[in-house]
């Protein structure tokens, strides 16, 4: 009794402790775009958001696997890769006060992500304040990533993590697509 006892504990820091696999991204090429809009912009993220994570753990890879999604740094990159090229001038800024007389900026104000159906999901709110720092632009854009949910029984834990990555890919690109989009064709376009 108390061996089995000792086998049910070990079993249960097992499924607690478990192995953590940080999903590591590449910083993704910076996204064209047949022309640029006729203003500088400055990205800004608080800190706190770029330092959100998002951990779960899925029975389809066992439940002793916790992935660790590090979603706030990786949506300052998706947005310095996809923004870069849309303006006629672009820069990150730490602060608010970093942001330079007449130039608009571009603020990721809230980020809410999760997996879900083996499949990424999204809502990110951007802020943009005009050249004069009043509030012109904001929406919450919301995005569902394709589910990779047949290559995980097939290939384990590992197939889980990169169907995370390609899913969470497609998320962040349709977003940040969208917001040129919208930001380009808004009557409040670098005002």
């Amino acid at each position: 009794m108390k061996k089995l006892r000792i086998v049910f504990i070990l079993a249960v820091i097992a499924i607690v402790a478990g192995c953590v696999h940080t999903v590591e991204f590449k910083t993704p090429e910076a996204a064209s775009y047949s022309k640029t809009l006729p203003c500088k912009a400055a990205l800004h993220m608080k800190e706190d958001l770029k330092n959100k994570m998002y951990s779960a753990r899925a029975f389809s890879s066992g439940i002793a696997n916790r992935w660790d999604v590090p979603i706030g740094k990786i949506v300052y990159d998706y947005a310095d890769s996809y923004l870069q090229k849309g303006f006629d001038g672009f820069y990150k800024v730490d602060s608010l006060s970093g942001v330079k007389k007449g130039d608009v900026l571009i603020d990721i104000a809230d980020i809410n992500y999760y997996m879900g159906g083996q499949a990424a999901h999204a809502d990110i709110v951007i802020d943009v304040n005009g050249k004069s720092g009043e509030k012109t632009f904001n929406k919450k854009y919301r995005a569902d990533g394709p589910s990779g949910y047949g290559r995980f029984f097939l290939g384990g834990a590992f197939a889980q993590k990169s169907a995370i990555r390609q899913s969470t890919d497609v998320v962040l690109k349709d977003i940040f697509k969208s917001f040129m989009a919208d930001y380009a064709g808004s009557k409040d376009m670098c005002r």
